[in-house]
Parts: structure tokens; C-alpha cells; sequence
């Protein structure tokens, strides 16, 4: 094959994959303008009435429960506002997560950006029918029950002599878990009864995890009444760079009240995750929704519609660092004279970690680990990272696959020596498939060459009758037991490892194991991104090679995928080595073709977790080592043989 034939198949190939990246980024953003348009809400706090501000108001403070230093025994610090009453910072505990690997500060996993509201923050309040804007409100921090692990904060309000009632807002984590528990209650101090509801933000919008994509998303998860089941997909699902236009309007995410009702919403990123869902009332009876599994499932009342919304001063504006939140409208609740109520919702500020998310269903009933498995917290990761082709990204068998690399990496503390223990183990399970495949194949490509003449003859004498051409060719096979088929077999192989391949893709780049984990110092140092030795700010994307990150384009020399480029290459030098040469002007530029089209998977895998390079770099150098020992075999037989003969 001459240089510009290499070259042509070459431009044909980046022509090809920039092709397919155009075609998945419209199906994509297809996705998100559909989910943006699903919903335009108009909410009922437009006329609401600023409440007053006393006199003797406190000056705002922030109040800090936990510790996110290594030494200490949390696993976050949560920094509150008394200023509406909202969540200014969520850090963890730098003993668990970092920002960077060199860094000795725990990761901010959510802080509250400037000129917006404040996550968790009460917005409104809403009594018999009417709202009042509740978030210029400072609340007083009581001292009685104050501890380094919960606060308690209060504002009384008297909208007339028979209108008064005291708000407090109480914050308390679990300094062994990632949860915060945030109970909002209503003391009627009237003397008489007020339907009362309260309007709060739930999380915002994460940082940004993944330089390469923003797939950063607002999840809801429900029950389905009718079919009793909880629905892990079926509710809407919003990417935060959908919120990223002008003026987008907001999107409903469903009710927490009804037959088919929201049982948690979450804001994520790549790696961590704010799950908010709501408990029954503190002191009444509980009612149930039950689960074809046997299993019941607790109703809430305090909650009514949630959506996601623009909560930025840039709210009109096309912004690609918009911040927008979870809102969570109140469910009135009747308080009566003298009466109190207790709304709690239980959040989860942590990481997407398999073994927390999953829980157990042999726990004890109540605790964390019997809730997360009941609720389903495991689905707030997401295999397929936003992709519009969810079903085949084999999120089951990314389960399997991580839980064994889990396996290994026990045994091998070096996540890269342990994804290539699995490369081993996966290619010693295939060797047999793999050497009766390329034997059969071998074989029926030498009797094939040797049927070569015959063939030729039969399609000069039925080269106008093509039903008379199949039947003399299929004769002629069927007259010398060769099976054409047999080829498929040496296939076979590469056809298993590709959902091994594709379940990998999904699994490591969401794995918060693999996050920040080194391979090899000063070069594999996070194999759950690429291994981007370089990069450079562009005035224009760069498919394929480029990436996006808050509206600026770059472009990234990253080394594994290039070296990959060479193994396929030697990989195709050596097959057409050993394949005997086609005879057919054809079937020769259909091999060409077919062989160098296979250094596609270097640009389709350029921006991939470097730990799913490392995995098919590893994987093609252990099939050249296959095909060698298969090689060696055959010349032995071949030698057997010829002596016997």
C-alpha cells in the first residue's frame, strides 16, 4: 500500500470521526432542549409580600458544624448562613477526598456563588394561600441544644395580632456519615389555626469535576402507583449546561405529592452528589405506599412541586457558568393553635461511591444503609454519562467489572497494575475461544487460496447471472468442507471484549475510586481522565482532539491514546503478515480498507479515561501475544503434519 492511499484512509478516518462527534453533540443537545421545554411553570410567589425586618435584627454570621481537616472526626464541615437561613459551604474531610492530589484541603463539593441565593435557604412562606418573601430574612442563632454538630436557627413572625408564629431551622450531621439532616418547624403561637407552607432552594448547580464535558445533571427519582415500583429513569433528568441559555424557563421535575410521586431529587457532578429527600412530619402517623418487592416506603407531606430554575443575577442572559438550583415548593400544612410541626429532609452531601450508595437490604430497618438500598441511591451514578444511547453502555456489567478491579485492587494496592491483572485474567478466559477461532480462521483462509482459481472461473462463466453465481460458488465450498463462515470465529474475541471495552469506558469514568489514582508518578497520575501532558487555549473547537470548558475551547496533547495509535498499527502489520494475500483486486481493497479503519479507536478514544487506554493498550498487546502462541501452535501442526504425511 503506497503513502497516499495511507494518507487518504487516514483524512477519511478523522473525517469520520469528526462526523460522528457532530452527530452525537445534536442528538445531545436535542436532549437538552427537549428537556428544558418539557415544563413553563409559573410560580405562585410572583406577588409576594416582602416580610418586615425587626429593628432589632442580629447581624448576619456564619456558623460552621464539623471539620474538614484530616485530623478531625467528620467527614464534612457544613458552613450556615444566618442570613435566609441556607448552606454557604459543603466541604469534605481532606482525610477522604481532596481538591487535587497535591492539595491538603478537603474538596468543596458545594459552595454558595456570588449575588445568588444560598443552597437550602428558605425563600417564601406561604399562610392561607398568601406568600411572603422570606429571604432577605436574618434568623437568630439559639444557643439551647447548640453543639459542634447541630444548630438550631429561629425567626418569629407576626403578620397581625392573630398571625404569629416562630420558624426554626435546625442543622445537624452525622459525624461518621455524609448526612445532614435539615428540619424545618412551625410553632403557632395564635389562636388559631394557619395552613402554612414553606418555599426553600434545595442544592445548586456542583463544580464543574470533568474538564473535558459538563455533564453535571439534576436527578428525580419517584414511585409508580399504579405498578408499584420505584422508577430510577422514568422521571425527568436536567444537564445543567441546558440551563446555560437565555431565559430558559424552568423545568418541573415532578411532585412529591399524588399516585405518581418524587421520592428524592439529587444535583451531581461527575464524582459527587447532594441527594435531598423528605421524611414525614415529626409526630404523625405514617402512611405507606408498598413496593412489589414486599418492601414499604414511607409518604411525605411537606413538599409539593420541585423544579429546576436559573437562580443567577445572569438569569436572562446565555451564560456557560449559569448557576441554576433545585426548588422546592412547601405542601401547606395545617398547624393548629399552639401546635408545632416538624418538616425534616434528609440530605446527602458525599461522594458516588458504589459501597455507601448501594446500602444493604439486610441492615437494620431505618439506618442509613437499609434507606440508601430501599431508595435506590446507586442510580444516582451514571454509567452512561448523559449519552442519548443509555442502553448500551452495559451499566450492568460496569458493576461487575469494577466490583472485580475492586477485587484485584485489594491484593495490588496500584490501580494500574490492577487493570492489567484484569487484561490478563480477561485473556486468559478468552485464550481458548481465542485459539480455536484463529486456527479455524487460519485454515479456511489456505483453502480459500487454494479455491482461488476455481472461484475465479465461476465468476467469469455466471458473471451475469448472480443466483447461478452463489449456487455454483456455494457448491464448490460445500464439494471441499470449507466453511466461509469460519471467519467470524477469529472475530469472535474482539466481539466479546467490546462490551468488556465499552463497559469500562462507562465505569472508569465515573469510578470515584479511580479519582486522582496514580499509575505512574508524574505521568498516569488520575486514571479516570485522560493523561493530558499538554494543552492549550484555541480560538475555535477542535473536534475529537478539543475540548469545552466554561465557553472557552482547548486542545490536548494527551500520550496513551497516540501510543495506542502505534500498538493497533504494529497490531495491523502483523495480522496482514500472516493472512495470506487476497488474489481478488476487491477483496484486496476491502482488506486495506477494513485493516486500517481499526486506527479510528485512537481518535475515538483520545479524550477517554487514561485507565480505559491503559486497559486496550494492554489488551492488544496480550492479542499479538495470542496470535503469536496460535501462530506457533499452527506451524507445530502444520510440521506433525507433513512428518505423518
Amino acid at each position: 500500500m503506497d503513502m497516499k492511499k495511507f494518507i487518504r484512509i487516514m483524512l477519511f478516518s478523522l473525517a469520520a470521526a469528526v462526523v460522528v462527534e457532530l452527530v452525537l453533540n445534536h442528538f445531545s443537545q436535542n436532549k437538552h432542549k427537549a428537556a428544558v421545554e418539557a415544563a413553563k411553570l409559573v410560580a405562585n410567589t410572583s406577588n409576594a409580600t416582602p416580610l418586615a425586618v425587626t429593628k432589632n435584627a442580629v447581624a448576619p454570621q456564619i456558623i460552621t458544624l464539623g471539620s474538614a481537616i484530616a485530623g478531625q472526626p467528620y467527614k464534612l464541615a457544613l458552613q450556615i448562613s444566618t442570613a435566609g437561613a441556607g448552606v454557604e459551604e459543603v466541604q469534605l474531610n481532606a482525610r477522604d477526598y481532596r481538591e487535587t492530589e497535591s492539595s491538603k484541603t478537603g474538596l468543596v463539593l458545594l459552595r454558595a456563588r456570588k449575588d445568588c441565593p444560598l443552597p437550602f435557604s428558605t425563600r417564601y412562606i406561604v399562610v392561607d394561600g398568601h406568600a411572603y418573601d422570606a429571604r432577605n430574612l436574618v434568623w437568630r442563632a439559639k444557643s439551647k441544644g447548640r453543639t459542634p454538630a447541630q444548630v438550631t436557627l429561629e425567626y418569629t413572625i407576626a403578620l397581625s395580632s392573630k398571625e404569629l408564629f416562630t420558624l426554626d431551622k435546625t442543622f445537624r450531621i452525622n459525624p461518621k456519615t455524609y448526612n445532614v439532616t435539615i428540619t424545618s418547624s412551625i410553632k403557632n403561637q395564635s389562636a388559631v389555626p394557619l395552613k402554612i407552607a414553606i418555599d426553600q432552594l434545595g442544592p445548586e448547580s456542583l463544580p464543574l469535576q470533568d474538564v473535558q464535558s459538563d455533564m453535571r445533571s439534576f436527578m428525580s427519582v419517584g414511585y409508580r402507583g399504579k405498578s408499584r415500583y420505584l422508577d430510577t429513569t422514568g422521571f425527568p433528568q436536567v444537564y445543567q449546561s441546558a440551563m446555560a441559555g437565555a431565559n430558559v424557563e424552568p423545568v418541573k421535575l415532578g411532585s412529591f405529592v399524588g399516585e405518581d410521586h418524587l421520592l428524592w431529587v439529587a444535583a451531581s457532578n461527575r464524582f459527587f452528589t447532594a441527594i435531598v429527600r423528605p421524611q414525614p412530619n415529626t409526630g404523625e402517623k405514617v402512611k405507606y405506599d408498598a413496593l412489589d418487592s414486599g418492601s414499604r416506603i414511607p409518604q411525605t407531606s411537606s413538599l409539593g412541586e420541585a423544579m429546576v430554575k436559573r437562580v443567577g443575577p445572569d438569569a436572562t442572559e446565555e451564560s456557560p457558568t449559569a448557576v441554576a438550583a433545585i426548588v422546592l415548593d412547601g405542601e401547606p400544612q395545617t398547624v393548629a393553635a399552639g401546635q408545632s410541626v416538624q418538616m425534616p429532609l434528609a440530605v446527602y452531601f458525599g461522594p458516588k461511591k458504589r459501597a455507601i450508595l448501594a446500602g444493604s437490604s439486610s441492615a437494620p430497618r431505618h439506618s442509613e444503609a437499609y434507606n440508601f438500598h430501599l431508595y435506590q441511591y446507586l442510580s444516582v451514578i451514571e454509567f452512561n454519562q448523559g449519552s442519548y444511547c443509555s442502553f448500551c453502555t452495559f451499566s450492568w456489567l460496569a458493576l461487575i467489572i469494577l466490583k472485580v478491579l475492586d477485587w484485584i485492587h485489594m491484593l495490588v494496592p496500584n490501580y494500574g497494575a490492577a487493570i492489567i491483572i484484569l487484561v490478563i485474567a480477561v485473556r486468559l478466559l478468552l485464550h481458548p475461544l481465542t485459539r480455536y477461532g484463529q486456527i479455524g480462521m487460519t485454515r479456511m483462509q489456505r483453502q480459500m487460496a487454494k479455491l482461488q482459481p476455481e472461484l475465479e472461473k465461476i465468476k467469469t462463466r455466471y458473471a451475469k447471472d448472480p443466483a447461478k453465481l452463489r449456487e455454483a460458488q456455494m457448491a464448490l465450498y460445500k464439494e471441499h468442507n470449507v466453511n466461509p463462515a469460519a471467519s467470524v470465529l477469529g472475530c469472535l474475541p474482539m466481539i466479546l471484549q467490546m462490551p468488556i471495552w465499552i463497559a469500562l469506558y462507562s465505569g472508569l469514568a465515573v469510578d470515584i475510586d479511580l479519582r486522582q489514582a496514580v499509575a505512574i508518578p508524574g505521568w498516569l497520575t488520575d486514571l479516570s481522565n485522560p493523561d493530558t501532558i499538554a494543552h492549550w487555549q484555541t480560538s475555535f473547537h477542535v473536534p475529537v482532539l478539543g475540548y469545552m470548558l466554561h465557553g472557552q475551547s482547548f486542545i490536548a496533547l494527551n500520550l496513551l491514546p497516540i501510543l495506542l495509535g502505534f500498538v493497533f498499527f504494529a497490531q495491523m502489520r502483523f495480522q496482514m503478515r500472516l493472512a495470506p494475500p487476497p488474489t481478488d483486486p476487491q477483496q484486496r481493497q476491502t482488506q486495506m480498507i477494513s485493516q486500517y479503519m481499526i486506527l479510528l479507536f485512537p481518535l475515538f478514544l483520545y479524550n477517554a479515561p487514561s485507565g480505559l487506554n491503559l486497559y486496550i493498550c494492554a489488551s492488544t498487546i496480550g492479542g499479538l501475544l495470542d496470535t503469536w502462541l496460535v501462530r506457533r501452535h499452527l506451524k507445530k501442526l502444520d510440521a506433525k503434519q507433513a512428518a505423518t504425511a
